[in-house]
C-alpha cells in the first residue's frame, strides 16, 4: 500500500502546475501512525492526504516543481536498508529512476535515523531530479520522495530541507554548518567562495551581484564511489545521470583528461552554450576526480554575462581540483590513456582570414593563411606526420617519421618531441577524434570551464 499511496501522490503532483494544490485523497492502511517527523519550515505548506504527507515550499514558481511526499511503512519498521528498498520500489512505479549516489546512514538531533539516494527520474517526456529517503526511529518507519524539476530548483530549497532532516525530533532545526557533509572529498576553497549543502552534498559557490558584474558559479560535489569499468565509461555514465536530464547540450562527452598537480587524474568536459530547462543559456561542466580506485563526480554550473571575463573563475576551479583529496583512496595513480586507442589516420585543417593594414587603416596586403596536419599513428608503434602551412608569405612543409609511445599525458615521438595528449573519443555524427596540444615540447592546458574553446588544442578527425 505504501507503494500505491506515494506513486499515486507523485503522479498527481506531476500533473498539477502547483505541486501540493488540490491533491486527490488516497487511503493508506498505515493511517493513524504518528505524525511525519519532518516539519515544514515557515513559508512552506504541509498537507495530509489519508496517510500521505505532502510538503511544498510556498514560493515555487509556475512551471517549476519541488515536492516532498511521505507515507509510513506498514507494521513494525524494518532496517533502514529495507525501508530504502521499499522507496526504490515506490519510485519505480512512477518512472525510471537512476541512482547517482550511494546511501549513507545519518542521524538527526532528535534520534531519527535516515539515509537517501539522489538520482534522475524519467517519467514520459519529463526528466526530474529525485531523492528516495528512508526514515526510522524504533519501530516507526517512513518512506519519502523528493521530486524537483531541475538541479537549480533542488539547490534553491536545499538548505531548508537539510535543516528539516537534521531537526527531526529536536526542539528546533540546527543551523547549517561547514564541512564536507555526506560527500567525502576534501579540498581548499579560494577566497570569495562559500560552501552550503544540497541534501547533504557540498555546493561551492562564487557569486557577484554588482552593478556591472553579475554572475553565479556553482560546483556540486557528490560522494566518492569505486571505479567501475573504464574511466571514460564511468564519466559518460555520470554525464547521462547528471547533465543530460537537466540541460540541453550538443556535445558527445569524451572526456578530456589531465594529470593534476596532486597526482590525481581528472576527467572533464563541458558545453559552453548549453540551455537549462527554461531555455536560458548556461555553461555546464562535469569533472570526475579519480585516484586510488575511487572517483568523485563534480558538476559545474556557470551563469551570468561576465563570470569568465577576467579568467579568475577558471583558475579558482583549477585550484579546487588541484587541492582535492579522497580520504581512504590508495596511492595508486589512475591511468589517463590507453595507447591502443590512439592508432589511426588523423587529420586537421583550418584557415584564418586576415589582412595587413597601414596605420591609417588602408589595405596593405593579404595575411590569410591555411594549415593542415596529417598524423598516422600505427598500432605497431610507428608514426608518420606531415605539417603544412600555406600563406601569402610562402609555403611550409614539415615531415617526420619514427616510433611513438605514451608517457602519462604525452605522446612521445622519437623524431618529433613530446606532444600533450588531452583526449580521444567517438562522436556518432563525426566519428573518432583525437585532441592534442598545438605545439611539440610545449605543455598545453585546457580551460576547466571551457575546455572546447578555440585555439586551445588541435582536434584531429580519423579518416573513415
Amino acid at each position: 500500500m505504501t507503494n500505491l499511496v506515494l506513486a499515486l501522490c507523485a503522479l498527481a503532483c506531476l500533473s498539477h502546475p502547483s505541486p501540493g494544490a488540490d491533491l486527490p485523497h488516497f487511503r493508506s492502511i498505515a493511517a493513524g501512525i504518528a505524525d511525519f517527523p519532518l516539519k515544514a519550515p515557515s513559508g512552506w505548506k504541509s498537507e495530509n492526504a489519508d496517510g500521505a504527507t505532502v510538503i511544498t515550499p510556498g514560493d515555487v514558481p509556475t512551471g517549476k516543481l519541488y515536492v516532498v511526499m511521505a507515507t509510513p511503512t506498514s507494521g513494525k519498521a524494518g532496517s533502514l536498508d529495507e525501508i530504502l528498498e521499499t522507496g526504490k520500489k515506490v519510485i519505480a512505479d512512477i518512472g525510471v529512476f537512476k541512482p547517482a549516489t550511494e546511501p549513507k546512514p545519518e542521524k538527526s538531533d532528535g534520534g531519527w535515523e535516515y539515509q537517501f539516494v539522489l538520482g534522475s527520474l524519467v517519467k514520459g517526456d519529463r526528466n526530474l531530479v529525485a531523492e528516495v529517503l528512508a526514515i526510522k526511529k524504533g519501530d516507526e518507519g517512513w518512506v519519502a520522495l523528493v521530486l524537483s524539476d531541475s538541479v537549480e530548483t533542488m539547490e534553491k530549497y536545499a538548505d531548508d530541507f537539510t535543516k528539516m532532516l537534521r531537526g527531526m525530533g529536536g526542539s528546533k532545526p540546527p543551523p547549517i554548518t561547514g564541512g564536507s557533509g555526506k560527500a567525502d572529498l576534501q579540498y581548499t576553497l579560494p577566497p570569495e567562495w562559500t560552501e552550503s549543502k544540497i541534501n547533504g552534498l557540498p555546493l561551492l559557490v562564487k557569486e557577484k551581484n554588482e552593478e556591472y558584474n553579475k554572475y553565479r558559479v556553482s560546483l556540486l560535489v557528490f560522494p566518492s564511489e569505486p571505479i567501475s569499468g573504464s574511466t571514460r565509461e564511468q564519466f559518460v555514465g555520470y554525464w547521462r545521470a547528471f547533465i543530460a536530464p537537466n540541460y540541453t547540450t550538443t556535445i558527445a562527452p569524451i572526456p578530456l583528461m589531465v594529470r593534476l598537480k596532486n597526482g590525481y587524474a581528472c576527467a572533464f568536459d563541458g558545453e559552453w552554450d548549453a540551455k537549462d530547462k527554461n531555455g536560458a543559456p548556461i555553461t555546464i561542466a562535469l569533472y570526475m576526480v579519480a585516484h586510488g580506485g575511487r572517483v568523485v563526480p563534480i558538476m559545474g554550473m556557470f551563469t551570468g554575462p561576465n563570470w569568465f571575463s577576467d579568467g579568475k573563475v577558471d583558475v579558482e576551479v583549477g585550484k579546487i581540483l588541484e587541492t582535492s583529496r579522497i580520504p581512504g583512496a590508495s596511492a595508486i595513480r589512475v591511468k589517463l590513456f590507453n595507447a591502443t586507442n590512439l592508432a589511426g589516420d588523423w587529420t586537421e585543417s583550418g584557415t584564418e582570414h586576415a589582412k595587413y593594414v597601414y596605420r591609417d587603416g588602408s589595405y596593405a596586403g593579404n595575411a590569410t593563411s591555411a594549415t593542415a596536419t596529417y598524423f598516422t599513428i600505427g598500432s605497431d608503434g610507428t608514426y608518420n606526420r606531415t605539417l603544412l602551412a600555406v600563406g601569402a608569405g610562402g609555403n611550409i612543409r614539415e615531415k617526420d617519421a619514427g616510433t611513438w609511445t605514451v608517457d602519462d599525458d604525452e605522446i612521445v615521438l622519437s623524431k618529433g618531441g613530446r606532444i600533450t595528449l588531452h583526449g580521444y573519443g567517438d562522436d556518432p555524427k563525426i566519428g573518432r577524434f583525437l585532441v592534442i596540444g598545438n605545439y611539440a615540447n610545449t605543455r598545453s592546458y585546457l580551460k576547466f570551464t571551457n575546455p572546447r574553446g578555440i585555439l586551445q588544442a588541435k582536434w584531429l578527425k580519423a579518416k573513415k
